[in-house]
């Protein structure tokens, strides 16, 4: 059983977009409230009050409480903040995957997996893009071990 983490450059990425959101959040108050000064504060201040709980508590709290356990007969993805949440998919189930990866997702660790079975569907996020093709070799391995077309592609031929 391989254990993955998600990537720490992605919380530090979000990080920042959060920072930079609140700061473009605030800019527009100034420019288009500024007439309603009480109004503008507020806004502002709520935005800034949530952006710094977001990115300085919720989203490490996350990231270190999220974890992915890949074994050759399950899937099983941890996570949650508050509340613990567990979804697990057996091999057997997993009928394709797709990876999603967004520009520089080497450096900023922003890999998706998207694994897609029997009823279901789990998605593996901010994996590193080493741990994402390893996963995506594995998960492709077992779909092709057990499934109905041979690897040489001779389906349907009888000797």
């Amino acid at each position: 059983m391989r254990k993955y983490l998600p990537k720490s450059a992605a919380l530090a990425a979000l990080r920042l977009f959060t920072i930079v959101f609140c700061l473009g959040v605030s800019l527009a108050a100034r420019i288009y409230l500024y007439s309603f000064k009480i109004l503008m504060l507020i806004l502002i201040a709520v935005f800034w009050t949530a952006g710094i709980f977001l990115a300085f508590v919720y989203l490490p709290v996350l990231f270190s409480r999220t974890v992915i356990y890949i074994s050759k007969t399950e899937i099983a993805l941890h996570s949650g903040v508050i509340f613990r949440r567990r979804e697990l998919m057996r091999m057997s189930a997993v009928q394709y995957v797709t990876r999603v990866s967004l520009p520089f997702s080497r450096a900023l660790g922003f890999n998706f997996l998207v694994v897609r079975g029997l009823g279901g569907s789990i998605i593996l996020p901010f994996l590193r893009s080493e741990d994402c093709q390893e996963i995506l070799l594995t998960l492709h391995s077992k779909i092709s071990e057990d499934g109905a077309v041979p690897p040489d592609g001779d389906a349907g031929k009888e000797e």
